[in-house]
């Protein structure tokens, strides 16, 4: 959020009176439109744009207008998660600045309850809720409790300026919360609406809901692809070919991020609304990252690449032949775990038929890189070579956990969609990010055909990764899962990390000491 969506000077509405008129306004805009946080910030500022249309509201009171859309959004998601997971976050300079008493350590400020300030008053009806309260400017410890799920919702109170600055990274992390802005900037003599707190905090818990830790899946998952459990879930060990079985170890454990298996993993938990992972869906999960690796190793050779994660890649560490019997073992491997037990039976049969699917796309996009390897290349080939090569493993691993969770019905259309546009823009960003000299590259490929400076042809794919990012958040609009909706908002956020924001849900680092200027 910036003020050049308006072109004005943003502000708080000045009075009490008015913030009660605009809140109610606002109230009644959104009043049945259905919409499910979490919103892109694009789709933010049209609907703050729509309101101002419609109401005639100054357009200087447009980005509190917007935080107070966000927070009208997420209230009712706030509700379903339980009270001692939500955070009060308060502002340092709610403090007294020349009689405070409090020490601070590396997190924030440790209140000595002096009674000189509104502080020990507010962490005092918090914690009576059974909030957790922080005093803190940011903090990089609230982002560890976001992503471990200590904590799942953030009800922050702020100056405005300090809120422009924390709200993309709030939403491209889909925190769920409430901010509260302060009514004057400058930490000096402020105030905020004590009532719109009182209400934040006393949200009543109802219909309380599981929602997966990206932090404990993440581990969950790093853990199923360690060696000794590979071994134990795959077949290499049972057989005499002791250098063919350490490869395949190293190809499936050694390196990766693991995206896709997470995938699997998270979107049914998302749509199961639970934590716990059933045995048979990691063995999916397993297989779904089989198949990824299988590709890899066999475009490698295709390619002819020579490296991989940084290190020598199957067919030079061992040769040609070895490194396309491994990508055909981990091709077995992925349809032998999707069909054997524990899967259930009625189960496995579509497994299958989605892997076998995305296979066939795989095989056919690299069919046609290699045909047109040789020729002359256009951006609407490569674009087309990425949708069939990068898009399916996507879909496939999105289209299975919802399967575990016999939730797919009515999703296809948004996973395609979303996979495509991720797929492609996750495949452009790895060009511009590669600096070799490689004339398949997107880059080298636009730069010819535009006859540009390769550094004006990154610039511009660049912009084209920043729409395809924007194509797969609005591949979510429809989504009638609220959890699946946030998983799936964070995937898109990590997978495709938007280089002009910070990486933590709450912008910077806590300073150690106060600013000499607060009250």
């Amino acid at each position: 959020m910036n003020n050049s969506t308006t072109g004005l000077a943003q502000r708080v509405p000045e009075s009490l009176e008015l913030r009660r008129e605009l809140r109610a306004r606002l109230e009644r805009f959104l009043a049945g439109s259905k919409l499910l946080p979490p919103l892109p910030l694009s789709r933010l500022r049209v609907l703050m744009g729509e309101f101002l249309t419609a109401t005639g509201v100054d357009a200087a009171y447009g980005n509190w207008c917007m935080i107070f859309i966000n927070n009208i959004l997420w209230r009712d998601v706030i509700r379903r998660i339980p009270v001692q997971k939500r955070l009060l976050l308060l502002p340092f300079c709610l403090r007294h600045a020349t009689r405070c008493e409090a020490s601070y350590d590396e997190f924030g400020l440790i209140c000595a309850d002096c009674g000189r300030c509104r502080i020990a008053e507010l962490r005092e009806r918090a914690d009576a809720l059974g909030l957790v309260t922080l005093v803190a400017e940011s903090s990089s410890r609230v982002a560890e409790w976001v992503a471990s799920g200590e904590i799942q919702a953030v009800i922050g109170v702020s100056c405005l300026a300090s809120l422009e600055r924390a709200f993309p990274s709030m939403l491209r992390n889909a925190v769920p919360g409430i901010a509260i802005p302060l009514n004057r900037d400058g930490c000096k003599d402020t105030d905020f609406d004590d009532e719109l707190l009182s209400e934040a905090l006393t949200l009543s818990e109802v219909e309380g809901w599981e929602l997966p830790s990206y932090d404990e899946v993440k581990a969950q998952v790093e853990a199923l692809f360690a060696a000794e459990r590979v071994t134990r879930a795959m077949l290499f060990d049972h057989h005499r070919a002791q250098v063919f079985a350490q490869e395949a170890r190293l190809v499936l454990s050694g390196h990766g991020k693991h995206y896709r298996p997470m995938l699997t993993i998270m979107t049914y938990l998302a749509l199961a609304e639970t934590t716990v992972v059933p045995p048979w869906l990691e063995q999916v999960a397993l297989a779904v990252e089989c198949f990824h690796k299988a590709s890899l190793v066999h475009d490698d050779i295709e390619d002819n690449d020579d490296y991989r994660y940084g290190e020598p890649t199957v067919h030079v560490r061992q040769s040609v032949g070895v490194a396309i019997n491994l990508g055909d073992y981990l091709q077995g491997e992925g349809y032998r775990l999707l069909s054997s037990d524990p899967v259930p039976e009625k189960l496995r049969g579509q497994f299958a038929a989605i892997a076998a699917v995305g296979h066939c796309e795989l095989a056919l996009g690299q069919a046609q890189e290699l045909e047109w390897r040789e020729g002359v290349q256009n951006m609407d080939m490569v674009l087309d070579t990425f949708r069939l090569k990068t898009a399916p493993a996507f879909r496939v691993a999105l289209a299975m956990g919802a399967l575990a969770a016999g939730r797919l019905e009515g999703l296809e259309d948004c996973f395609q969609k979303l996979s495509e546009a991720m797929g492609i823009a996750y495949q452009l960003q790895d060009d511009i990010d590669d600096q070799e000299d490689d004339p398949a590259s997107a880059v080298f490929v636009y730069a010819h055909e535009k006859q540009v400076e390769l550094a004006d042809a990154r610039r511009a794919l660049q912009e084209l990764v920043d729409t395809l990012r924007e194509e797969a958040y609005a591949a979510l609009e429809n989504v009638s899962s609220q959890p699946l909706k946030s998983l799936l908002f964070r995937m898109i956020s990590k997978i495709l990390p938007p280089a002009n924001l910070p990486a933590l849900p709450i912008h910077g680092a806590i300073p150690t000491q106060p600013q000499d200027n607060a009250p």
